[in-house]
């Protein structure tokens, strides 16, 4: 069993991962290892280094991770992005597991504070998938010069992979739909789609530890098996709760600068909202293969990666693809779950 940050992979998935998610994960198991020595219940988060840049190629590039709080999942993409740029991932650190949920405006705040402290005052690019791009959003829309006065050339670049705010005609969710939620996006995250999760509906009225204890206990039965003992089971969901409430209050404000907006075809991630908000830039929007969770696997995840250089404002990176029709406005809450 391999730690990835605040997780913990199987053997058996580590022998399926590519040269790059290996070597990805065998890093942030030496961050969390040397983060929480003489601490157990501490759990590593904040910027990594996903990919080094040459010396003098200017800013990173920035990916916020997603509701799960992890940055594993953007492995494939760091290493596919046009150009020399170092590209740092945001991983959830404490803020995100505190008592109180923080909002979305006080994780944007942390998360550029951090960068600061890394002595990333401008980065090229903010992006992010599913919740990560709300929070890369909101970083931008944030962000000032080291004076502490707003920029005056336009704003951060921000690249939105398949990312909504929460409907507001869609209330909170239960605790029971917490849950069941909370286990599809692990299904889906490790590439298992279902339209409903296969576990008994009893399970979800059951405490958090006793049902998602035996939520793994069925899937396991049913041959799929998340692979995560039960404290990370737990820790991961306090991080997608905290995260979800945040969404769930969050209305984001309209801003000025350029703005890119990758839609997944099969999502229901619609753009419409990002457009009405755009100021004096008009957003650029592409619609991609896929679904939410396949948008960063082959083949979408190389034009995923393409979006992110011409936004980074690469010499040589092919020019975005034609922009996506309107898709028509969301009507149930759009797929923001990702845990890695």
């Amino acid at each position: 069993m391999a730690e990835q940050g605040a997780e913990k992979v199987p053997a058996a998935r580590i022998e399926a991962l590519s040269p790059a998610k290996r070597a990805l994960l065998d890093s942030l198991a030496r961050r969390r290892k040397s983060a929480t020595s003489g601490d157990p219940t501490a759990s590593a988060g904040g910027p990594v280094r996903l990919r080094s840049g040459a010396a003098d190629s200017g800013e990173p590039i920035v990916l916020v991770h997603p509701i799960g709080g992890g940055v594993f999942c953007y492995a494939e993409l760091s290493g596919l992005i046009p150009g020399d740029r170092e590209v740092i991932g945001l991983a959830a650190d404490r803020f995100l597991r505190q008592a109180a949920p923080p909002s979305v405006e006080e994780l944007a705040d942390h998360y550029l504070g951090l960068l600061r402290d890394r002595g990333v005052d401008r980065p090229a690019v903010l992006a992010g998938w599913s919740f990560g791009g709300v929070v890369a959003y909101e970083m931008a829309r944030r962000h000032t010069t080291p004076a502490g006065t707003p920029a005056q050339d336009g704003g951060v670049p921000v690249v939105l992979i398949d990312s909504a705010p929460w409907p507001r005609q869609t209330g909170a969710w239960s605790r029971a739909t917490m849950l069941e939620m909370f286990v599809e996006d692990l299904l889906g995250s490790g590439g298992v789609t279902v339209d409903r999760v296969p576990v008994e509906p009893a399970v979800w009225q059951l405490p958090v530890p006793d049902a998602l204890a035996a939520a793994a206990r069925q899937l396991t039965a049913r041959g799929l098996d998340l692979g995560l003992p039960q404290a990370d089971m737990t820790d991961r969901y306090t991080v997608f709760t905290h995260a979800t409430a945040a969404m769930q209050r969050h209305r984001p404000r309209s801003r000025s600068g350029p703005l890119t907006l990758l839609h997944a075809e099969h999502s229901q991630a619609y753009p419409e909202t990002w457009t009405a908000l755009a100021r004096d830039i008009a957003p650029t929007v592409l619609r991609v293969p896929g679904d939410h969770f396949s948008v960063l696997r082959p083949p979408t995840v190389h034009r995923v990666a393409e979006a992110l250089g011409q936004a980074a404002g690469v010499p040589d990176s092919p020019a975005p693809r034609s922009p996506a029709p309107a898709s028509g406005p969301a009507t149930t809450p759009p797929q923001h779950r990702s845990t890695r």
